[in-house]
């Protein structure tokens, strides 16, 4: 069985690279090809969703090391020189947005779903309110839509799926010991563990790798048919450090592809990010396809009313009524502001997190895992057929 799996999802990679550019042409985007794919395979497979529900855990270290690949890849291709200038509008995303957003999930949660306590809606909340950039790459590598925009939603997307874990370690915690209670020096610790040693961490590794690649090259010690696993062993070997040490390895990777975008030299640069995004890509469309699967048989039968308006509602109002605040006295326009809104896709980030909790014993575990997949699942669909409509929307602007 494990065989005809394979070549299945095989079939679906041919299929997939065939006929990429008439997908494209129809708004169907990688990941929803793929999680499609992955619900097909289920109902080919109708009887094997028990034993997936005994290996899923294994697949979060997987996922975990393509988000930090994604991650590191996004910030090497920053431009620092456009953030200089509107770096204001990813900070109003991060520290005035994100809150709000995670506010609102909040309160829609515990109105929406009267068996889930405070901390379990909270929990709901956090785990949707990281974005996933990747899921927008083709408004991101659209030179129809203003730099502004596309490096602050990359900038925004990078940090806050390291901004929101420490956050999501305490409602973990106090969800797992529901009568303990976490002092505010506690709560710090937490912050400055994972944020500040994790940037400690992005420092000194790039520090060393910089200058290491620039020795090899200058003596040719690597081929070019090893150059992608470069940037690969990099990030994955960032992640796993700042991991093992309590830190978040999602902020460290994203800041070291800050630091190696800044520092390293600009005629390799380009050419060893597209090389070990390539393999990152084909892990995350394989990841997309298990997703799918998964969605069949966990998500699918347990569907409610409620879980669907909170899905519609996580995935459009809860995110674009906080982003039209917190930018509500800048210089952008109101569809500038309404992009930036618009594009908080749920992600990796999201899947991590939610596995995360599924692998505890906290009490309504499995209904916060199907809230949070399905939020995911609509939004894979709603912002993949959006992409290249709104970014074809500033071309026609600017004729």
């Amino acid at each position: 069985m494990e065989y005809l799996v394979i070549a299945f999802i095989g079939l679906l990679f041919l299929i997939y690279s065939i006929s990429i550019r008439q997908l494209e042409r129809t708004e169907i985007t990688g990941p929803m090809f793929f999680v499609l794919g992955g619900g097909l395979l289920a109902w080919l497979l109708p009887n094997e969703g028990q034993e997936l529900k005994t290996g899923i855990d294994f697949l979060l270290p997987l996922i975990e090391l393509t988000l930090s690949i994604f991650l590191f890849s996004d910030a090497a291709k920053s431009k620092l020189g456009v953030l200089k200038h509107s770096f204001q509008y990813p900070s109003l995303l991060l520290f005035v947005a994100l809150p709000l957003t995670l506010l609102f999930g909040i309160g829609c949660a515990l109105f929406l779903f009267s068996d889930l306590s405070l901390i379990q809606a909270s929990l709901v909340a956090i785990i949707l309110t990281p974005t996933d950039a990747a899921l927008s790459k083709g408004l991101l590598a659209s030179t129809k839509v203003p730099e502004k925009i596309r490096e602050g939603i990359n900038t925004e997307s990078g940090l806050n799926d390291g901004l929101c874990v420490p956050v999501f370690l305490i409602f973990m915690l106090l969800a797992k010991n529901p009568e303990s209670a976490i002092t505010a020096s506690q709560t710090l610790g937490v912050f400055s563990r994972e944020l500040g040693l994790a940037i400690l961490i992005a420092i000194a590794a790039t520090g060393i790798f910089i200058p290491l690649l620039n020795f090899a090259m200058k003596r040719h010690y690597f081929a070019q048919n090893t150059s992608p696993f470069l940037l690969l062993g990099f990030a994955m070997g960032v992640f796993s450090i700042a991991q093992y040490c309590h830190a978040s390895g999602f902020i460290a990777v994203f800041v070291s592809g800050l630091l190696f975008d800044q520092f390293s030299k600009v005629e390799i640069k380009k050419e060893l990010i597209e090389d070990s995004e390539h393999i990152a890509d084909f892990t995350s469309l394989m990841i997309w396809c298990l997703f799918g699967f998964v969605c069949a048989y966990l998500v699918i039968p347990k569907l409610s009313s409620e879980i669907v308006i909170y899905a519609l509602l996580s995935t459009t109002i809860i995110r674009i009524l906080p982003v039209m605040v917190s930018l509500q006295f800048t210089a952008l326009t109101l569809k500038e502001r309404f992009t930036f809104a618009w594009f908080g896709p749920r992600g990796l980030a999201s899947i991590v997190f939610t596995l995360m909790v599924i692998d505890t014993k906290i009490e309504n575990k499995y209904d916060i895992a199907t809230i949070a997949m399905t939020t995911i699942l609509f939004s894979v669909f709603i912002h993949g057929i959006s992409t290249k409509p709104i970014a074809d929307s500033f071309a026609k602007q600017s004729k």
